[in-house]
């Protein structure tokens, strides 16, 4: 811990931008949900999140190219709140303030792609943006529910 009551862990994945890089994060995350005791039902979101942010920006913001890198870092400043900060050199992009596309309403709308905003909205306890003098941060936090309270 540092003074701040930041837990710096070190923890972080380097990525190329190729999405056969994916393949590394699911067992990144495991390893760290497995040390952190991060439940099962968080390391989904975390995993949903993550592959959507991480494809989106190799698909979209580096256009496909594979010479570039993403790097995610993981720390831990409370006891149950988990947060990834994922940086790129892409162009600028926020998905904050981006708005979502408008929810299906029959199978005949279905459409593949334009889904990842309305994810990381549902899955995510917290999104943070910020561009950077070479791209962008994106800070995704999770939190962990406390225990039901039981009614009588």
């Amino acid at each position: 811990m540092t003074g701040n009551g930041m837990d710096t862990t070190g923890e972080r994945l380097e990525l190329r931008s190729r999405i056969s890089e994916l393949a590394r994060l699911f067992p990144w995350i495991e390893r760290l949900a497995s040390r952190h005791a991060i439940p099962a039902d968080t390391q989904f979101a975390m995993n949903l999140c993550l592959e959507e942010v991480l494809s989106n920006i190799i698909l979209h913001g580096y256009s496909g190219k594979s010479d570039h890198c993403v790097a995610v870092r993981f720390t831990r400043p409370g006891k149950d709140y988990f947060v990834f900060v994922v940086e790129d050199e892409a162009p600028p992009f926020n998905p904050v303030i981006s708005p979502e596309l408008p929810a299906v309403s029959s199978l005949d709308e279905i459409r593949v792609g334009g889904h990842g905003i309305r994810l990381l909205r549902r899955f995510a306890d917290t999104l943070e943006y910020q561009t950077t003098p070479t791209g962008n941060r994106l800070t995704i936090g999770f939190a962990v529910p406390g225990p039901e309270i039981a009614k009588d």
